[in-house]
């Protein structure tokens, strides 16, 4: 069984359509993985396995992978930490499409 994309929540839409540009340019170390920890959106073992990336761009997408899982809500949290740690490029390109 094949899902369209309206099927795909609208969350995961958004990380797909800007994953170069979360990838390139999101900040993993800035205080942004204990900010969604802090907040419960991810698990020490999600934070520590980001962490464990060999690169920049591998503890990015491991983030990203991981956000894909969660909901709608810690999106929005997610989306309000990019901004809160001074990436709000990211943060106003997950918003203008919501």
């Amino acid at each position: 069984m094949c899902l369209g994309v309206y099927n795909i929540p609208r969350h995961i839409q958004l990380i797909r359509t800007n994953y170069r540009l979360l990838s390139e340019k999101m900040d993993v170390n800035s205080g942004l993985l204990t900010e969604l920890y802090s907040k419960e959106v991810i698990s020490n073992r999600e934070k520590e396995t980001i962490k464990a990336g060999k690169t920049f761009y591998d503890s990015n997408e491991e983030l990203l992978e991981v956000m894909k899982r969660k909901t709608e809500v810690q999106f929005q949290q997610f989306v309000a930490a990019l901004r809160a740690y001074d990436m709000t490029e990211l943060a106003d390109a997950l918003e203008i499409q919501s």
